[in-house]
């Protein structure tokens, strides 16, 4: 039997208004999220300006765009999934890049509160005047289960006059609970890859007519705490050095200010042949350095990420930005020219003329500034200048170039180059000076630090009932003495200069005599052939011979012993190479003395243990050093029965360990802390073949260490010993290299 057809036809989806709700908790799931795609939207909608304010039990969103046309306001805001914004990729009055997308925004003030009232005013091209939108949602009534195409929102339009600004306002209230306490540092950060910054630098001297189609920026301030806070500005605040120029008339003035200081930290006054007429700028330094958007109201990673974006010192003329002047991959002030090239002579007759180098600060990287010249991704600046507009024709001034692009290249012209970069060279000028300010205070504190410590030992040794008078004394004249060594050498840093110059002469020097005694060997070991025939003849001879044999034998140790030495520091090794010759190498050194002293050097090192990947030379200075340390300490030790230096390596996980432990005098607890330090040291000055240390051992052991990701350090001592120092290495497989 053939079915009855009761009823044909097309049916439409329908879509429960609940929807709204299911899609705003999905799309949307924080507050500061939310408020982000309302500021995307007052950007997208040409704004120059957003004000974000938390009132009562509401939050307003106040924009200065274009505003919404009740067309607009019907086939863009209430219809749900609209493709405008994809079908527009810019915006149309400044050609902004869309951020925001598919309609996100509705939802996020739906996550926000319960109730919202829009507010638009919008110039509508159909109507041929300007009106303005007013509709109230209150979104529990989509959440009743209608159909959402049934849900009907009441507006009012009305007629505005012509001069009643555009733009939108939503004032969102009956707010949810998460929206009631915003986590505003969140927002801003968020917000920052689309505030812009050189419009607030400008006077506002010259406004722009409004036929001016260049995006003149968007600003961002929200309201809080009774505080307004205008977020270009208080990144803008942050700098750490800001120049300042004004030419009028004959008078040039340029200053330079540090942070927010209102007393310029240099600054010149000249008289000035002026070709350009009235000159204005302001030009701001952020670099890379810890501290520099310390208090900012918003991350430190998106503040510079921001600064890098606005970055260049752009110009103006008469409130229009004339291109390409600080633009990206422009370089109209040469800065990145010169840094390329490491320029260290100033390019401007300013800085000429006011902070002439002589050529020792010029051969100096210490004191030349020129190598201190910000660069352009650091600087934000706005110059502001009045182009001539001539009907003569006249090419004197600043003129527009033929098209359009920049300034005719004249002398007006090369007065503004050398005038703004003058003022950026004078920036690197307080840049130096406050580094230089600053090493010095910082030397000045590590002295009153170094005086602080020194006096606290001291106090502890003088009240140390287990110490004799006689020890007390050794060792307060001691910290004493390196205290005053330390302030010595805080004072003349010239001098420590000149000292490392000096001991890289002797390097060279070392070498060469290394070389030489090598080649002396040989006939002393002629002569001493010959003396040892003589002796048979005549036995008084012996005692000599035996002396000149021993003294032959200790000059070809040191001799085999630097060549080594030298041979390692050639590079640093590809292969590990076994530590037990080398700490064998090292005693034998040193071998005479001890034994001269009854001192017993043990060796605990099993044959497979290897070295880190480490320079062979640098590894045997640290052994080298660690060992003569000990020496002294168990020579100065009173203890005769017990005179023991115990030398152990080991590889455990990741790490190879050297230690040395020694019975010697050990060192008190009060300067066990400084024994690291440079120019520290615990050697009395007396006659001794290891001589008096200078106190850069233990200093030079630790940053040798460090240099390849190691460490130095006192560690407890085993059983039997006083002391015992340790340095660490990474160990690197053949497969890391």
């Amino acid at each position: 039997m053939k079915a009855d057809v009761l009823e044909r036809g097309d049916l439409p989806f329908s879509i429960e208004s609940r929807i709204l709700r299911e899609l705003g908790e999905r799309l949307v799931r924080q507050p500061e999220v939310a408020l982000l795609e309302l500021i995307k939207n007052a950007y997208d909608a040409d704004a120059t300006r957003c004000t974000i304010e938390v009132e009562g039990d509401a939050i307003i969103v106040e924009d200065t765009g274009h505003g919404m046309t009740r067309d607009t306001f019907a086939n863009a805001w209430m219809r749900i999934g609209t493709s405008s914004k994809e079908r527009n990729a810019r915006s149309p009055l400044f050609g902004r890049e869309i951020t925001g997308e598919k309609g996100i925004g509705r939802f996020a003030v739906r996550f926000l509160g319960l109730v919202l009232q829009l507010d638009s005013v919008a110039y509508d091209a159909k109507r041929k005047h300007k009106t303005r939108l007013v509709a109230d949602f209150e979104w529990e009534k989509f959440d009743e289960g209608e159909d959402l195409g049934k849900i009907e929102v009441p507006y009012v339009l009305t007629r505005v006059s012509d001069e009643t600004p555009t733009g939108t306002t939503l004032r969102v209230s009956s707010l949810r609970d998460g929206a009631k306490s915003l986590d505003w540092k969140k927002i801003r950060t968020g917000s920052v890859g689309v505030v812009s910054a050189v419009r607030s630098l400008l006077s506002g001297d010259d406004e722009a007519d409004s036929s001016n189609k260049a995006d003149p920026g968007f600003l961002l301030q929200s309201k809080q705490d009774d505080e307004d806070i205008d977020l270009s500005n208080a990144l803008l605040a942050k700098y750490v050095l800001r120049a300042s120029v004004v030419m009028k008339g004959k008078r040039l003035k340029i200053q330079v200010f540090r942070g927010n200081e209102k007393k310029p930290y240099i600054a010149i006054n000249d008289a000035y042949e002026n070709l350009i007429g009235t000159l204005k700028a302001d030009i701001r330094f952020f670099p890379r350095r810890p501290g520099t958007f310390a208090g900012a109201p918003v991350d430190g990673r998106a503040a510079y990420s921001w600064v890098r974006e606005n970055s260049g010192v752009k110009v103006f003329d008469r409130g229009f930005q004339v291109q390409p002047y600080g633009e990206e991959g422009d370089d109209w002030l040469f800065l990145v020219r010169d840094a390329a090239r490491n320029e260290r002579h100033p390019q401007s007759g300013i800085t000429r003329q006011h902070f002439s180098m002589t050529k020792e600060v010029q051969g100096s990287p210490k004191t030349n500034w020129m190598l201190r010249l910000p660069q352009s991704a650091q600087l934000i600046g706005a110059v502001e200048v009045r182009g001539r507009r001539s009907r003569t024709g006249s090419q004197t001034g600043l003129v527009a170039a033929a098209d359009r692009e920049g300034f005719v290249s004249n002398d007006a012209y090369t007065q503004l180059v050398d005038i703004i970069r003058g003022a950026v060279e004078m920036i690197a000028v307080a840049d130096r000076q406050l580094q230089q300010e600053e090493d010095a205070a910082k030397a000045q504190r590590l002295i009153e630090e170094g005086r602080q410590k020194t006096a606290a030992a001291i106090d502890e040794i003088e009240g140390d009932p287990g110490l004799s008078p006689p020890q007390k004394h050794r060792i307060i004249a001691m910290l004493s003495e390196s205290q005053e060594r330390v302030e010595r050498q805080e004072a003349g840093s010239k001098e420590r200069e000149q000292q490392l110059e000096v001991m890289s002469l002797l390097g060279v020097i070392g070498g060469f005599m290394t070389h030489e005694f090598g080649t002396a060997i040989a006939e002393l070991k002629d002569a001493e052939k010959e003396l040892w025939a003589l002796a048979a003849e005549i036995p008084s001879f012996e005692p000599r011979a035996k002396s000149f044999a021993s003294h032959i034998a200790k000059i070809e140790a040191f001799v085999s012993y630097s060549e080594l030495y030298i041979r390692g520091a050639r590079g640093t090794p590809t292969k590990p190479y076994p530590v037990r010759p080398r700490l064998t190498q090292v005693t034998k050194l040193f071998a005479q003395y001890a034994k001269d002293r009854k001192i017993d050097i043990e060796i605990g090192v099993e044959p497979d243990v290897m070295a880190p990947l480490v320079p062979v030379s640098l590894y045997n200075g640290i052994a080298q050093n660690l060992l003569t340390n000990a020496l002294k300490a168990v020579t100065t030790s009173t203890d005769q029965d017990n005179r023991t230096i115990a030398m152990r390596a080991w590889n455990e996980g990741d790490r190879h360990y050297l230690q040395v432990s020694d019975t010697g005098i050990g060192i008190p607890a009060p300067v066990r802390n400084l024994i690291f330090d440079p120019l520290f040291t615990t050697t009395e000055s007396r006659a001794d073949p290891l001589g008096s240390g200078m106190g850069l051992g233990l200093a030079l052991v630790r940053r040798g260490a460090a240099a390849f990701g190691g460490a130095a350090q006192l560690t407890d001592p085993p059983p039997g010993f006083t002391t015992c120092v340790e340095v660490q290495f990474p160990l690197l497989v053949e497969d890391d290299l």
